[in-house]
């Protein structure tokens, strides 16, 4: 996964920015637009939020800022009426979503206490492309689903490299995150 960030970035250009190396999550840093900004966190419905969670709240916690858990929600899927297509077709399944990924991966108190935000947009990239000019830091998984020939990551990582306001944390998919914050 890190060759496969070091090479889009070398694509995108240098822009001043650099990736950590080491086997977990990957720091692409670069300069928060608002460092003092909340961490957020991209969640969606795979495998991967227990370990964005609690690496994004260890760095709100180092960084002394808030900790906002983000779903975009991309609406109603089209379907014949009466079937369902996903988890959460309706924004009160993107809610129960949030608040189920919340606590069950934090402690009570965490996510008590962390922001909350769904955002209706139909182009995830543009979403995440708004929020991180107000972040801290935007943490999010390298891809939703099992990596394919195409790579580890996924096309929302791909597209958000180098395009972000804000140093961007890619953490892989069941990444064991050590809750020690960074000092980037």
């Amino acid at each position: 996964m890190n060759a496969d960030i070091g090479d889009r970035l070398a694509l995108e250009g240098p822009e001043a920015r650099t990736y950590d190396r080491s086997p977990g999550p990957v720091l692409v840093s670069g300069t928060a637009t608002n460092p003092a900004g909340p961490v957020v966190a991209a969640v969606d419905d795979d495998a991967n939020p227990g370990p964005i969670l609690r690496y994004a709240a260890a760095q709100a916690r180092h960084l002394g800022v808030p900790l906002r858990v983000v779903h975009v929600w991309a609406g109603r899927a089209t379907a014949a009426p009466g079937l369902r297509m996903s988890r959460h077709d309706t924004i009160s399944d993107a809610d129960r979503l949030l608040s189920a990924v919340l606590y069950d991966h934090l402690t009570p108190a965490q996510a008590a206490d962390a922001e909350r935000e769904i955002l209706h947009d139909h182009d995830v990239v543009h979403a995440l492309t708004a929020l991180s000019a107000d972040a801290a830091l935007l943490v999010i998984a390298a891809r939703g689903r099992p990596a394919t020939d195409a790579g580890p990551l996924g096309s929302t990582v791909q597209a958000l490299l180098g395009r972000t306001g804000c140093p961007i944390a890619v953490l892989p998919p069941h990444a064991e995150v050590v809750t020690t914050a960074s000092d980037w």
